[in-house]
């Protein structure tokens, strides 16, 4: 295997196949690319040339593997952890500020600030890229920043709706808290994103509850859901959640509070298990976000006049007539996919047609696997 004097360290990695070796990985050095780029273009020909260069634009990194090269830095384990995280988030081409990479280590980090030592001195060996104080892969595209800001400006817009409308869900019958999942609750949206609700019914009332939203949203949205999307019902006694991996605990810890923020304490408390893959993430409600803690005059006044008709059987009643109806829409997936697609219980209402889990887990362990961490 040939060396070249240009080389700081003796042992690397190139992600391209043209050098292995079995330990960490660094950089491309410019003057080994250069005479690369040289020996192609006398060997290949100049399609082959520019397929080459843009396969080592997209790849232009290499990670150390050999603890002892000099400029390997101190925390080698937080080094994998921190690329680990990024890579998760370049998924959805979301760059992350220092905060966020804390944050969502899965490992417990001693501070913040160590974090940050690490995360910058991975950045200047090349590992990662770093634009207004945002973290991202190097073969991320330069307008990756510019389309995270963008999209938080778009954010901002859809939470004031968003406030708005769960100012209304509040006064519908046995609604008891009103949250927000998916990715508005990251603070980020783009032109076709909608308002995911998580909504928290009474007990054995959720799915009355379910019933006169989405014959509201039908009647008077004409079925819109772009500011309405409420595909996500839970009792007080449903909180916790069922598929317990990174991406779910990234949704649970991410998930913020509009209405009531006791429940939204009980419902942190009830999926604890979110520390075992995000160690550091420390849950505060966004006091700028909630509306009125307390319950509407017109809710209470509406519930009491609904005592008088069979409220369990009719409750009982509507989730069979809601499981048949999505049983008949999802037949032909099967009763195992069925399962992932949607869930119905007394206490649990949710359905996703476009299952994410599965594949953004796949694709994250993949990506894993080509950056040699998995």
């Amino acid at each position: 295997m040939k060396k070249f004097p240009a080389w700081d360290c003796d042992k690397k990695v190139c992600l391209c196949g043209s050098i292995q070796h079995q330990h960490r990985t660094f950089v491309l050095n410019s003057k080994y690319s250069l005479y690369l780029q040289k020996k192609c273009m006398i060997e290949q020909k100049c399609g082959e040339l520019s397929a080459f260069i843009a396969k080592q634009k997209e790849i232009n990194y290499l990670y150390y593997i050999n603890k002892s090269a000099r400029r390997i830095p101190l925390h080698t384990k937080l080094n994998d952890e921190i690329i680990k995280t990024v890579a998760y988030f370049d998924i959805f081409e979301y760059p992350l500020t220092a905060e966020q990479i804390h944050t969502f280590l899965p490992r417990s980090a001693d501070s913040p600030s160590v974090v940050i030592e690490c995360a910058d001195r991975l950045v200047s060996e090349g590992a990662l890229s770093k634009a207004d104080g945002y973290y991202f892969l190097p073969s991320v595209k330069e307008n990756y920043v510019a389309q995270r800001l963008s999209g938080e400006l778009r954010a901002k817009k859809l939470i004031s709706v968003a406030r708005t409308v769960s100012s209304f869900i509040k006064l519908v019958p046995f609604t008891r808290a009103v949250f927000i999942t998916g990715s508005l609750s990251k603070n980020i949206a783009d032109d076709s994103s909608d308002i995911d609700f998580m909504i928290v019914t009474a007990r054995d009332r959720l799915w009355i509850c379910k019933t006169i939203l989405t014959v509201f949203r039908k009647l008077f949205l004409f079925g819109n859901s772009k500011y309405f999307c409420t595909n996500y019902y839970v009792t007080e006694n449903g909180y916790s959640q069922h598929h317990r991996n990174l991406y779910t605990a990234i949704e649970v810890v991410t998930t913020k509070v509009l209405w009531n923020e006791p429940a939204f304490k009980q419902f942190q408390a009830e999926n604890k298990w979110t520390g075992e893959f995000l160690p550091n993430a420390s849950i505060h409600p966004q006091q700028n976000l909630l509306i009125s803690h307390s319950r509407s005059w017109l809710q209470k006044g509406l519930e009491n006049g609904m005592r008088l008709l069979p409220l369990g059987w009719l409750n009982r009643k509507l989730m069979e007539i809601h499981k048949e109806h999505w049983e008949g829409i999802f037949q032909s997936a099967g009763r195992e996919n069925q399962n992932a697609l949607f869930i119905i219980t007394p206490d649990i209402s949710s359905c996703w047609p476009n299952d994410r889990q599965k594949p953004i887990l796949s694709q994250f362990l993949q990506k894993l696997s080509f950056l040699g961490l998995q």
